[in-house]
């Protein structure tokens, strides 16, 4: 049996929607900037959850769960999302999946508002402050 999964309906969904995001912003506005961030830390990303997989089982030294959650941060949840699925890596421990979690949910949610709601939540939440 290979070592990959595929994905489901849900994962692939999620793991689109910042680039489809992107797309329609680079056509609205020609600002490539949050398309490139996307694709090139998601596959950062994506190959440090499989070297420290790699150094999980060799029993060698581990990237922190500090750094791969920065790089989430950054922009690059949409390719540890599909490191998790594919590489089966950092996908059981609740903690971490918590923290991993929230920067999806803030990533989306922070989308959403832009592309959809047009600032409606960052208005209110600046009245807030």
């Amino acid at each position: 049996m290979s070592n990959h999964r595929r994905l489901n309906w849900f994962t692939t969904t999620i793991i689109l929607l910042p680039f489809i995001f992107s797309l329609t912003l680079i056509y609205q506005t020609q600002n490539f900037i949050p398309f490139l961030v996307y694709t090139l830390i998601g596959i950062i990303t994506f190959l440090l959850y499989r070297l420290d997989k790699n150094r999980a089982i060799r029993g060698q030294w581990r990237i922190s769960e500090f750094t791969l959650h920065c790089c989430e941060f950054f922009g690059g949840w949409a390719g540890a999302l599909l490191a998790q699925q594919w590489l089966r890596h950092k996908n059981k421990k609740l903690s971490f999946q918590l923290v991993f979690w929230l920067i999806v949910g803030s990533h989306l949610l922070g989308w959403f508002d832009l592309m959809i709601f047009n600032h409606y939540l960052e208005k209110h939440l600046l009245n807030l402050i």
